[in-house]
């Protein structure tokens, strides 16, 4: 059964702040790729053959990014002027997903290895009009609680409790919707699937929960979108490989990447956990390890760069030092010889 899909991306992922003033989140690079790229690749997986983007901060971007890639075949842009929460794009873009079989519906800010198909073979057989991807963490006050029955329908929520109940199952962001639901949604507004709708399905027992047992990140923070990075760094199998040039006496420490026509140079040293985008370049006698660097950055002779987030375009001068916890936005140059203390943030 061939698919429609809509990534929900509409919002101005504030919590990226400053990564995010000059790049939509579908572009952040996840292990050195974008992460548009790597769900449009999962979503083909899984039957997904259309897949409709709801976006709107520097939706310009995204669509020139996406325009210039094979992978932006059967990809459309929804572009809302404010945004809809999570169930106005759906009903905004409800033309480009008409048709007999379910929607595919995806938070932007999730990385996982769902699989799509089994998913919707359970939806098709279990006569739901909803099903919601479920997944157990150890503290559930950062997410939204799902309350399962016997039969994992799902039978309550409790939205980003402050109180710490342990493990439990958490709304993971993926969803099949039936062509009902979303005609359910109201139109010309914004509308939260979450507070609006699912739980009148719920109560007519139509929303079906799926458990998840794979990995799954929800990147809408700085610190969770590094850790989703790290960890899948060191996932076995997880990465294409590394296909950038590494000076014959420099030094590296795995786990490493280096993304297309990354240039290292002599007396370097790369790693561990160090994440390099594609055509970064890494200059004489410069150090970095357990941090991101997004595409065509440039890190200066005898640098150093320690548990940082490096934007796209931005260069770090010779002996500049980027103290540990720094996040740097992108297109931005730190001079000659400073020292950037931990922690630090710099604005474009």
């Amino acid at each position: 059964m061939l698919l429609k899909g809509l990534i929900l991306a509409g919002g101005y992922a504030t919590r990226l702040r400053p990564l995010s003033c000059t790049k939509p989140k579908l572009l952040f690079p996840l292990v050195g790729t974008p992460l548009i790229e790597r769900m449009i690749e999962w979503l083909g997986r899984g039957n997904v053959k259309e897949v409709i983007l709801a976006v709107n901060h520097l939706s310009d971007k995204l669509r020139m990014e996406v325009g210039s890639k094979k992978s932006g075949s059967g990809v459309f842009l929804s572009v809302e002027e404010t945004p809809l929460g999570t169930g106005g794009p759906l009903r905004l873009a409800d033309k480009l997903l008409a048709g007999e079989n379910p929607v595919v519906v995806v938070n932007g800010d999730v990385a996982a290895d769902i699989d799509l198909e089994s998913l919707t073979r359970t939806h098709e057989m279990s006569g739901a009009d909803a099903s919601m991807t479920v997944f157990s963490v150890r503290d559930t006050r950062p997410f939204g609680l799902v309350t399962l029955d016997s039969d994992d329908r799902i039978v309550g929520f409790e939205e980003k409790s402050p109180l710490n109940r342990g493990p439990g199952w958490i709304n993971a962001g993926v969803y099949i919707l039936n062509q009902n639901v979303i005609e359910m949604i109201p139109k010309g507004r914004a509308v939260s699937l979450e507070r609006e709708i699912f739980p009148v399905l719920a109560k007519r027992g139509k929303l079906k929960g799926w458990k998840h047992s794979g990995f799954w990140y929800d990147i809408g923070k700085v610190q969770d979108y590094v850790t989703a990075n790290m960890e899948l760094l060191a996932r076995p199998g997880y990465l294409p490989g590394r296909s950038g040039g590494l000076a014959p006496i420099s030094s590296i420490e795995q786990p490493i990447y280096l993304g297309d026509g990354c240039l290292v140079g002599k007396d370097s040293k790369i790693g561990p956990r160090a994440i390099l985008s594609a055509g970064v370049k890494v200059k004489r006698g410069a150090k970095i390890h357990d941090s991101i660097v997004f595409e065509e950055s440039v890190l200066g002779e005898n640098s150093l760069v320690e548990g940082s987030v490096i934007g796209e375009a931005t260069t770090i001068g010779k002996n500049a030092v980027v103290g540990s916890g720094s996040i740097i936005a992108g297109e931005v140059t730190v001079p000659d010889g400073m020292t950037l203390k931990p922690g630090s943030i710099v604005l474009n």
